[in-house]
């Protein structure tokens, strides 16, 4: 069985503080506390752990939160592989009104990553890649990273015969997809910001698929939300849409899609298949904020329900 590795170049501890109501200016007081180690790639990670496939965990980490992601990636029984760096590894923190349910978020911008540390992490990379193997490069890019990581990484990937996916934005995005990885997955945003356009129908959502391929991606997963995922190779092109469900949350359901599409793709599944698997994955754990420990059977149970439309690309 090939690895699904995954990188997180910017990860965080996500700290979820629920409070009775949000006021300015007083003092607030918690009535629930979660943490999660958090970041794109862990999150990845945990779907593609819970379809049953092998995964590991690597990017940089530093500090007492840097510590406590590695500990806690352990307990879920994900592999990690970090390079250590200078600095704190950053926490998010989300104030949460039970009230309401509206929030208030602050991100912090990480610990910086030096050149020394990026070096590092490509030797490791270097030790780790084997033919076959499939990467997952996710989420921002730490402070002092340029904006050519992500691309510089996916050559190294291709050097060594594994199969990159990404899922960034903006200039690393950007500069990923002219090295020509396996997949991408933008959201309709970072659509919107390639192509300078925004996607208000299928015709647009097209357009931006194209432009994907045309600025080097091979295989584009466009996440369109509610309405589903659109997935093409430029040779095919599936619109797969989820049935009417009650959404717990959308948050990280993006990157449970991203799980189920490689975890597809790592079964050699055909490009339809891929989709559905995709849509499905994000809707399950959308419905419950998290997957079951086998999300196999839950999954499945929900692709009959799926819409699937061959598009022309």
């Amino acid at each position: 069985m090939s690895t699904i590795f995954t990188v997180s170049a910017n990860p965080a501890i996500d700290l979820f503080l629920d409070v009775p109501s949000i006021v300015m200016d007083e003092v607030l007081r918690a009535t629930h506390v979660r943490r999660v180690w958090a970041g794109k790639g862990f999150n990845v990670s945990r779907t593609v752990r819970r379809l049953g496939h092998a995964t590991h965990a690597t990017g940089f980490v530093g500090g007492y939160a840097g510590m406590a992601i590695r500990a806690g990636l352990a307990e879920e029984g994900i592999p990690t592989d970090f390079v250590q760096v200078d600095g704190e590894t950053r926490t998010n923190v989300m104030v949460v009104d039970a009230a309401t349910g509206h929030h208030i978020k602050v991100n912090q911008p990480g610990a910086a990553v030096d050149r020394a540390a990026q070096a590092a992490f490509m030797a490791r990379v270097t030790q780790l890649v084997q033919p076959g193997d499939f990467w997952v490069l996710s989420g921002s890019l730490s402070p002092g990273m340029p904006a050519n990581f992500y691309a510089t990484l996916i050559e190294l990937i291709h050097a060594h015969g594994a199969f990159a996916a990404l899922d960034s934005s903006g200039a690393a995005l950007r500069t990923g997809c002219a090295a020509q990885p396996e997949l991408v997955k933008p959201n309709l945003a970072e659509a919107h910001e390639l192509t300078g356009n925004p996607v208000r129908s299928q015709e647009d959502a097209l357009q931006a698929v194209n432009a994907f391929h045309a600025a080097g991606a091979q295989r584009v997963a466009l996440s369109l939300g509610a309405d589903g995922l659109i997935l093409s190779d430029s040779r095919e092109c599936w619109h797969v849409q989820p049935p009417q469900i009650v959404v717990r949350t959308a948050v990280g359901a993006g990157d449970a899609l991203l799980g189920g599409v490689v975890w597809a793709l790592a079964q050699g599944r055909p490009l339809r298949e891929v989709a559905c698997w995709g849509v499905g994955t994000g809707s399950t754990y959308a419905i419950a904020d998290e997957l079951p420990v086998d999300a196999r059977p839950a999954i499945a149970a929900l692709l009959d329900r799926l819409t699937s439309t061959q598009l022309i690309p």
